[in-house]
This record gives C-alpha cells, sequence and structure tokens, in this order.
C-alpha cells in the first residue's frame, strides 16, 4: 500500500510497478527476443545474464534499429538504402547478433521503495520509457512503464 505521510500519500515503485518482468538473456538472438517481446505483448524487457542480475535493456525500437543497420560489420546504411530504392534486402536474422550487441547498457534503475516521483523525474532526464526495479542484488523484481506513471495521476 502507498506510504502515508502527513500530508500526503508517497506512492512507491512497488504500487505501480509490474511484478516478475519477462527478461531476456544478453545471450538471445533477435528472433529470441523477437519471439519473447511478441509472445509477451511487451514492447521492451529487462536484459540479465547468467546469474540473473540486470545488464541492460532492451527494445522494439532497439531490435528495429539493429534490423536496419543490418548484419554486423555491414554498412550501417545498406539496408536502408537497398529499401528506400525498392531493392529486397535480404538478411538473415542470425545475422543481426545477440541482445548484448544492441541491447542499452545502464538502465535507469529504482527499487521497490522509491517514491514514484523520483522515478518519473528519472524517466524525464534520461529519456526512457521503462524503469526497472531491482533488489539489492541488481536481480529484476518489477518494472515501472511510462503508461504505468500515467495511472498516477489524478483524474480531474
Amino acid at each position: 500500500m502507498p506510504t502515508k505521510t502527513k500530508t500526503r500519500t508517497v506512492i512507491q515503485a512497488k504500487d505501480v510497478m509490474t511484478p516478475n518482468p519477462v527478461c531476456v538473456s544478453r545471450a538471445a538472438t533477435i528472433r529470441e527476443l523477437a519471439e519473447v517481446l511478441d509472445g509477451n505483448d511487451i514492447s521492451g524487457a529487462p536484459v540479465i545474464n547468467g546469474n540473473g542480475r540486470l545488464v541492460g535493456v532492451v527494445s522494439q525500437t532497439d531490435m528495429i534499429h539493429r534490423c536496419v543497420e543490418g548484419p554486423l560489420g555491414s554498412r550501417q546504411d545498406s539496408i536502408f538504402a537497398a529499401l528506400a530504392e525498392g531493392l529486397t534486402a535480404d538478411v538473415d536474422p542470425e545475422e543481426l547478433g545477440l541482445v548484448e550487441d544492441f541491447m542499452s547498457e545502464d538502465p535507469v534503475t529504482a527499487h521497490p521503495d522509491d517514491p514514484v516521483a523520483d522515478i518519473a523525474h528519472a524517466m524525464a532526464e534520461e529519456q526512457v520509457h521503462r524503469v526497472v526495479v531491482v533488489d539489492g542484488q541488481d536481480r529484476p523484481v518489477g518494472i515501472v512503464t511510462a503508461l504505468d506513471m500515467l495511472a498516477v495521476f489524478p483524474r480531474g
């Protein structure tokens, strides 16, 4: 439940987060990532290492950028140029690398007891759409999205 202070109720991350977020391995392929995002109807996910610790965050946008940039070692604009010229761009998804190759490192994090006002400020400051809520060992325990934050605002 939200914590009450003398003057107002302080809503914390644990009050608005989605618990037990779907996570992906840093070693997942782009195809595996697409399957996880699509299968869970989500647009992004925390990235974890073999010990379950947070090492990054990845989104559909990151995946799309990788698909447009092309396989590792290719010219960044080669696929985009081919598509713009009406040519077919044949790309093997396995050549696009692993999640760790295009995830965002150093994701914005929070702890379950952090006030949502602080989380909202961090989201605006860092221009991110999701904040991973972690425990004391940097293991994801929840996720707060921009939509979760909007639900906190009073109706009026």
